[in-house]
């Protein structure tokens, strides 16, 4: 994983200085790819989770959901396996360390430990730590920037002697609904046709029909690829393309809505202030003024009464 955040553009990756161990602090939104998240050989990771949403689909069809105030414990010996990031901003901390390190300093606090072997459910798990993660990241803001990574590395190897100790509530799987490749592949066609007629009415019905997969399927396997529920997610790329139009092109309030699937300004108006806290025609005004990016208000998700 360590090699796909630090070639995401826009997103912001900054490693911290550790001794034992590679410690990444991410901040900012994921690519909407899922992308390999093995890690090398003879290497562990540990993702705590602060903010934002990931799914872990393993080779042996299980698939695991992070979210936040949890930690994904992530090492190599688990096997291959893909990752996707919900369209949302993500902050975390990766940690990397070594198996080797990790069993020398952990023999060194716990002796009895040194030649014990990773027990066999020590695969690919979230562990469930909302506090134990808020703790993390309020002790990191206090500490200065030069001794944050090592602090890291001490909760990696706390992480590791916590699953060693095999405590039930600790760590646990929250596995998300199997869908055959067959309905992912059917649910990522109509995402690219949703993405291709924004202008369009579409309902759900609609698309079941048209690619041959039930509703209710279509509704939950998109929500959990996603992140967000279809109307919503719909709601949010109209907006975005909608702000696009608004800022680049000299088409009127009336032509942006059409073009984005309203056939009414009063509604589009609504959705569109319901997200960025501004009417179209001042977002337009702010835009043609050059306001510094993040002067203007942050899109805020909110259900609008537009059907698809």
């Amino acid at each position: 994983m360590q090699e796909i955040c630090q070639s995401w553009l826009g997103w912001n990756c900054r490693q911290l200085t550790a001794d034992s161990a590679v410690v990444l602090r991410l901040d900012g939104m994921p690519p909407e790819t899922s992308f390999p998240a093995l890690p090398a050989a003879g290497w562990v990771e540990a993702l705590f989770c602060r903010q934002g949403r990931l799914r872990l689909e393993l080779s042996s069809r299980r698939r695991l959901e992070v979210r936040s105030g949890q930690v994904l414990f992530l090492p190599a010996w688990a096997g291959e396996c893909r990752c996707r990031f919900f369209p949302e901003r993500f902050q975390g901390i990766l940690i990397l360390m070594t198996e080797k390190n990790l069993r020398t300093a952990l023999a060194a606090l716990c002796p009895e430990l040194a030649d014990a072997p990773p027990p066999p459910h020590h695969g690919s798990q979230v562990v469930e730590a909302l506090l134990w993660s808020k703790a993390l990241f309020h002790t990191l803001e206090q500490l200065p920037e030069h001794l944050q990574g090592d602090y890291c590395s001490l909760k990696m190897l706390e992480l590791l002697y916590l699953l060693h100790a095999g405590i039930p509530y600790i760590s646990h799987s929250i596995e998300a609904r199997y869908y055959d490749p067959y309905q992912i592949q059917v649910v990522e066609k109509i995402h690219n046709y949703l993405m291709a007629h924004l202008d369009e009415h579409l309902t759900i019905p609609q698309l079941a029909a048209q690619f041959r997969i039930s509703g209710t399927t279509l509704k939950s396997c998109f929500r959990q690829i996603y992140g967000a529920s279809l109307h919503q997610y719909l709601l949010g790329r109209r907006m975005e393309q909608a702000a696009e139009l608004l800022a680049r092109t000299g088409l009127s309030v009336i032509q942006v809505a059409a073009a984005v699937g309203y056939s009414s300004t009063s509604q589009f108006g609504s959705a569109f202030k319901a997200r960025y806290q501004m009417t179209p025609g001042q977002y337009r005004k702010a835009a043609k003024m050059s306001v510094p990016a993040g002067s203007c208000p942050k899109p805020k998700e909110k259900t609008a009464s537009n059907p698809l």
